[in-house]
């Protein structure tokens, strides 16, 4: 509701205020202005990135690391949310329970984008158990 107090109503003041952090902050300015948009560290940040993503090695790291996070802000949130209840909080109380599903749907879809690209371990292990008994033949041949 805005602080004019009425549910529909917004100052002048207000909505200059919503529209300049529109134009000016975030993903929204980003997706709008582009890079100009970004400050010096936003720049470098996606200049970087698109290095990084120029090679399948690149993305592969990339989304490890991203995945790497999803898993560490689910952790977060989760402890929290265990602390709270701990400390005695009513589940209904604990705002950060209700955010929970989110960010383990954000973690297990990272990790299994992640997996996708992985090389199938069970192949990797038939292909050297492969090799290995091709070069016990060849002893035994030799």
């Amino acid at each position: 509701m805005p602080a004019s107090g009425g549910k529909d109503e917004m100052s002048t003041e207000e909505l200059e205020q919503r529209q300049e952090a529109a134009r000016t902050h975030g993903a929204y300015a980003f997706e709008k202005r582009g890079e100009q948009a970004l400050d010096n560290t936003g720049r470098s940040r996606i200049a970087e990135l698109r290095e990084i993503v120029q090679n399948r090695q690149g993305v592969l790291s990339l989304m490890q690391e991203k995945a790497a996070d999803a898993v560490l802000m689910f952790e977060i949130v989760q402890a929290h949310v265990a602390k709270e209840a701990k400390a005695g909080k009513s589940i209904s109380d604990i705002s950060a329970l209700k955010q929970l599903p989110a960010f383990m749907n954000s973690m297990q879809r990272a990790l299994s984008s992640l997996l996708s690209l992985m090389p199938d371990d069970k192949n990797a292990l038939d292909i050297a158990g492969t090799i290995t008994k091709a070069m016990e033949e060849h002893e035994r041949n030799s």
